[in-house]
């Protein structure tokens, strides 16, 4: 990956945006019994993330002279922001205390393979698209 100026700085506005998503979706899910609020982020970013990843395997998107800063701008600033593991762990440990450790245990896995489910689906859909 090409380590420029612009690239650097394609990272930083998408990591801005994807941090102020997720602080976004911190108020939505304010209201709700149990701490929710990286599930859907989480999702989201899985799915950005394979759809931006198979996207740009392809050769048309490969050969792009944006692609130099466009994928650092989608895969790690925006998806890499957006979804973090320390917020899911802070979240697990809510979640403990308000439910117990099953149903803490339960939402994990259910994130987990919600994200996979989303990665798998972005990664076929991002082969998909016609060039």
């Amino acid at each position: 990956m090409n380590e420029t100026v612009p690239t650097f700085f394609a990272v930083a506005m998408g990591g801005a945006l994807g941090a102020m998503l997720r602080f976004r979706f911190r108020f939505l899910t304010q209201k709700l019994k149990y701490s929710a609020s990286s599930f859907v982020p989480n999702i989201i970013a899985s799915f950005l993330l394979g759809f931006v990843t198979a996207l740009f395997a392809d050769a048309f998107f490969a050969v792009q002279s944006w692609q130099a800063w466009f994928y650092p701008f989608l895969a790690i600033g925006v998806a890499g922001s957006l979804s973090t593991f320390s917020a899911l762990a802070l979240e697990m440990n809510e979640n403990t205390k308000k439910l117990g450790w099953q149903k803490s245990i339960g939402y994990v896995v259910i994130v987990l393979l919600s994200g996979l489910t989303a990665l798998f689906l972005g990664l076929y859909l991002g082969t998909s698209v016609p060039t």
